[in-house]
């Protein structure tokens, strides 16, 4: 009788397991956890996968035209040439912004910190790293071509992989996966 109760239960289990909606479960537990830990490091710590920093905002100057800034309202960025003039000598008004800290300094008008790169300037980069489904699993990327090819430019730009998730990341997932897997077993 004992025996059949554990042959009936191995059965169950293995069937459970079986299952595309496990899967899919499993996945989904491990991916929500992968992605928040993947999103903090990146858009918050400003950490590659290597664990360094990403890298350093440039102080190269440039113009920024302030109606232009991707989603960001910058209130005190106002048309002004390299001389603090708001009009050319021929008094047509200026249509951009002198930056003498370059790309750092635009983050601090926007109110967002220059410290390091953390790539979140107006937030779309981290909105659109998402978790979807891939047949019956969980998987993390980006949700437009746009913000993986910004991403995929970065990479480039600091030499070094970002998105890739660290062992750590994967480790929280593996933990996330168990648990859940835990649940629905535990629920037979």
């Amino acid at each position: 009788m004992a025996l059949e109760n554990l042959l009936a239960r191995l059965r169950a289990l293995a069937f459970v397991v079986g299952m595309e909606e496990t899967a899919f479960r499993v996945s989904t537990a491990a991916s929500i956890r992968v992605l928040a830990a993947m999103k903090r490091r990146i858009f918050t710590d400003g950490i590659a996968t290597d664990g360094s920093q990403i890298g350093q905002y440039s102080t190269n100057s440039f113009y920024q035209n302030p109606n232009k800034l991707l989603g960001v309202s910058i209130a005190g960025l106002k048309p002004e040439g390299k001389n603090g003039n708001a009009v050319f000598k021929n008094g047509k008004p200026h249509k951009t912004k002198y930056l003498a800290l370059g790309y750092q300094q635009l983050r601090e008008a926007a109110g967002r910190q220059s410290d390091y790169v953390d790539l979140n300037f107006s937030g779309s980069m981290s909105g659109a790293l998402q978790f979807g489904a891939r047949g019956n699993v969980s998987v993390i990327g980006f949700i437009n071509e746009e913000a993986a090819q910004i991403m995929a430019d970065n990479e480039e730009r600091f030499g070094k992989e970002i998105v890739t998730p660290t062992e750590e990341e994967r480790l929280v997932g593996s933990k996330a996966a168990r648990v859940e897997l835990e649940v629905i077993l535990s629920n037979i």
